[in-house]
């Protein structure tokens, strides 16, 4: 989050320069389509005018926060409704990129912060992310379809659109059961989140409810787990599970004076066979042979992922924790494995 701060801090300049467009502005301020939009159907029509005083998100700074994101596949967005649930939501980049960055950025703009849910049809969809508060609000700009083989199942999240299919903004819905209609050649929309925690506060979600706030943030797999934990909805959504994991049979960190701990943060990608197909080093707080430590990930094997029966590729962020005992044992652990090392 401090990178993105940071990074939000020189796009929000470059707006400054080419637009006059204060980061206050941008943040608490609607941000309202250019064209007036009415909702039909899972997307809308553009019949119906909207206020024609608006803040923009201009090009350069929506180009400059875009360009500069990088979302790797392990962030969940929290949804924090007006009464204090939470709700939370899986993103699919690998079908969708472009959306999910979109999606992130309004996000951690605070743009949704105090929106509603406008629509509510049961047994259908809610939706909301709309400014305006009734269907005919964005965010000053239109993104690219990213159509996919996704399918609207229970707690799919995809975008609301016009009948021009690169209309979409801002406004998303969530699915209240299976809806094949959406998946049709003719009708489609861009599916690019699943909700992994939450529906039951999602199905009661009445007209006009509000959005506190939504934040986005990478999650460890164990966090990811918790998240999960108890709640039968979240069976739409198998997060990867250890089969069979190597530790290393060496302390990373160079000094072995008793009560030094610390990790080696990694972010995995999963494949559909449960391999891991690549390894990324995060920034961490010990010394370590980076070769060894690849070469040994590689092997590792996880049950894929999976929404709903369908086997998907996945993200996880794991750390590898060292605690040096004593001036003869070094304890590691990760994913609930446990080995204990002479030094």
């Amino acid at each position: 989050m401090k990178g993105f701060v940071r990074m939000l801090c020189v796009a929000t300049m470059m707006g400054l320069i080419g637009s006059l467009v204060i980061a206050e502005e941008i943040i608490k301020k609607p941000l309202l389509d250019d064209n007036g939009t009415k909702y039909s159907g899972a997307g809308y029509s553009s019949d119906v005018e909207t206020p024609a005083k608006r803040v923009q998100i201009t090009s350069k700074l929506k180009k400059s926060i875009l360009d500069t994101l990088k979302v790797v596949g392990s962030e969940i967005a929290t949804i924090t409704m007006g009464n204090g649930d939470k709700i939370y939501m899986k993103f699919l980049p690998e079908d969708a990129p472009n959306t999910v960055k979109n999606f992130i950025m309004l996000a951690n703009l605070n743009f949704y912060d105090g929106l509603t849910f406008h629509r509510v049809e049961p047994g259908f969809i809610v939706q909301g992310g709309d400014p305006a508060g009734n269907g005919t609000g964005g965010a000053g700009y239109n993104i690219k379809a990213e159509f996919n083989s996704r399918r609207h199942i229970l707690g799919t999240v995809a975008m609301a659109r016009a009948e021009d299919p690169n209309s979409a903004s801002s406004q998303f819905y969530v699915c209240l059961q299976p809806i094949p209609s959406l998946d049709t050649p003719g009708n489609r929309y861009t599916v690019f989140g699943q909700i992994i925690r939450g529906m039951d506060e999602v199905k009661g979600i009445q007209v006009g409810d509000k959005i506190r706030s939504i934040r986005v943030e990478p999650k460890s797999l164990s966090e990811l787990q918790v998240i999960c934990k108890g709640d039968p909805v979240c069976a739409i959504y198998t997060a990867p599970m250890v089969k069979s994991i190597t530790l290393p049979d060496y302390p990373a960190s160079e000094s072995s004076s008793k009560g030094t701990e610390g990790k080696i943060n990694l972010r995995l990608h999963i494949n559909k066979k449960g391999e891991v197909e690549n390894v990324k080093f995060l920034p961490s707080d010990m010394t370590y042979d980076e070769p060894h430590v690849k070469a040994l990930v590689k092997n590792w094997v996880f049950t894929p992922a999976k929404i709903g029966e369908t086997v998907i590729d996945d993200n996880i962020n794991l750390p590898i924790e060292f605690k040096v005992i004593n001036d003869k044992q070094c304890e590691i652990r990760c994913a609930n494995e446990q080995k204990l090392i002479n030094l």
